[in-house]
């Protein structure tokens, strides 16, 4: 998810696209431009929320919950990375 959300953020800035309020708006501006889908947008934001707890409140988090994060989501980690390399293979 930190590599999802560096990439956003220099995709971004590199295409001066509007500045993101916070993790989740980095989805946001993203799919705003066409790099993400939209139908995914709420499990893009999900992600970006989900890291904010992994980093900031990690004292807190069911090591079970988190497995079974991992097991039902890590295709939207696919989904992004394809999505992104999609996008700049289309429009180099």
């Amino acid at each position: 998810m930190e590599a999802c959300l560096d990439i956003g953020s220099h995709i971004i800035a590199d295409l001066k696209l509007r500045d993101p309020e916070d993790y989740k708006d980095i989805m946001v501006v993203l799919c705003e431009a066409g790099y993400l889908p939209q139908d995914k947008l709420d499990s893009f934001k999900r992600m970006a929320q989900f890291h904010n707890v992994i980093v900031h409140d990690y004292t807190r988090i069911d090591p079970e919950i988190l497995y079974g994060i991992l097991q039902k989501n890590l295709t939207d980690l696919h989904l992004f990375a394809g999505a992104i390399r999609d996008a700049f293979l289309a429009h180099p």
